[in-house]
């Protein structure tokens, strides 16, 4: 019993320590599952304000939940479940850009010398140069509004990329970007079996 203990947080100090040094840009199925989490799709306008970056080549475009799922349903329908097409999706360039162009999409080039930035100094410095710390809770944050709107949508791109939801707020005016990542470290621990 005390060398199970022992190997679960093991693990868990290993996750932990090789997640901190995560400069890469790809979305942990934690992250995904909880994104998809509300599928009653008839709905109306619910999730919208979810900003959803689907890369394609050197261009993201941003899409709300209820668009990718309307083209899964259209297109994509060897996907039994959303889980299973966003994972595709957001990690392994799925979609075509014909899938993505519409009048209802928008659309930017990804700035290279952010990402190169952000490989360098990682996530902690981009909260540090990029956000405001916000008063509704410890693991929101907002985007700055003194940033041009190409860094502005490349640095809500690389968060998004970093497990954390990207959301309009309408009464402030500015965009809350919410870290998941302390779900995922809890999934992680306990998906350990411990």
């Amino acid at each position: 019993m005390t060398g199970d203990l022992l190997f679960c947080l093991d693990y868990y100090q290993l996750y932990v320590f090789l997640y901190s040094f995560k400069n890469e840009l790809i979305n942990d199925k934690y992250f995904i599952e909880n994104l998809s989490n509300d599928s009653n799709f008839d709905l109306p306008l619910y999730n919208e304000s979810l900003m959803i970056f689907v890369e394609n080549k050197d261009t993201v475009y941003i899409k709300s939940l209820r668009q990718l799922y309307i083209i899964k349903e259209k297109k994509y329908k060897e996907y039994k479940n959303i889980d299973d097409f966003l994972f595709n999706l957001l990690n392994k360039n799925l979609l075509v850009k014909s899938d993505l162009d519409n009048i209802y999409t928008v659309s930017f080039k990804i700035n290279k010398s952010l990402i190169n930035e952000f490989k360098e100094k990682g996530l902690n410095y981009f909260k540090e140069e990029y956000c405001e710390i916000s008063s509704i809770g410890d693991n929101k944050f907002y985007l700055k509004s003194n940033l041009n709107l190409n860094n502005k949508l490349n640095v809500m791109y690389i968060f998004f990329k970093n497990n954390y939801y990207v959301v309009s707020d309408d009464y402030s005016g500015k965009y809350v970007l919410i870290d998941k990542n302390s779900n995922s470290l809890q999934q992680g621990f306990y998906s350990a079996k411990c």
